[in-house]
C-alpha cells in the first residue's frame, strides 16, 4: 500500500508546501481573476444562489476579507486551481471557512487533497473558537 503523502511529510519552503502536482502558497493579486472564469459549476452555482455575484467578485472579496488564505497551484503550468481561506464573523471567535476549485484541481490532485484536509483545516483555526461554512445542498463534494 501506497504510504499517504501528507503536509507534515512534505517539503515546506517559507509559506509554499509542495505536492507531487501542485503548490499551495499565499495567493497572487491575479488569481482571482484567472480562476474564476475556471471554477466547477458547482462552486459558481453555490456563490450565486448564496451572494448572487459571479465567482471572479467572490474570490476577490474572499482573498480580500480573509485573515488567512492560500492558493493551491498546478506545479507544471502556475496556474491557479482552487483558493481557500477563512474569514473573520461578527467578531474574532467565529471563521466562515471557504475553499473554491476549478474542475483541474481534482483531477490530479484528489487523494493530496483528501489526505492533507485535516492538516490545512487545523491551520485555519487559528485564533478561531468555532469554524463554520454555509453548503449549497447540490454541492455533492463539498457536503462529502
Amino acid at each position: 500500500m501506497k504510504q499517504p503523502t501528507t503536509v507534515d511529510s512534505g517539503k515546506c519552503n517559507g509559506d509554499v508546501w509542495t505536492y507531487e502536482h501542485a503548490t499551495v502558497e499565499p495567493p497572487r493579486p491575479d488569481d482571482p481573476k484567472i480562476l474564476g472564469p475556471n471554477l466547477r459549476q458547482a462552486d459558481k452555482d453555490e456563490i450565486f444562489a448564496c451572494a448572487g455575484v459571479d465567482g471572479e467578485y467572490a474570490l476577490k472579496m474572499s482573498v480580500d476579507t480573509s485573515n488567512y488564505c492560500m492558493s493551491v497551484r498546478d506545479r507544471e503550468t502556475e496556474e491557479p486551481l482552487g483558493l481557500f481561506g477563512v474569514c473573520p464573523f461578527v467578531d474574532d471567535r467565529l471563521g466562515i471557512v471557504w475553499f473554491l476549485g476549478s474542475d483541474e484541481l481534482f483531477k490530479k490532485n484528489r487523494m493530496a487533497f483528501l489526505r492533507n484536509s485535516e492538516f490545512w483545516v487545523k491551520n485555519l483555526f487559528g485564533s478561531y473558537e468555532i469554524l463554520f461554512n454555509l453548503v449549497d445542498s447540490r454541492n455533492t463534494i463539498h457536503i462529502r
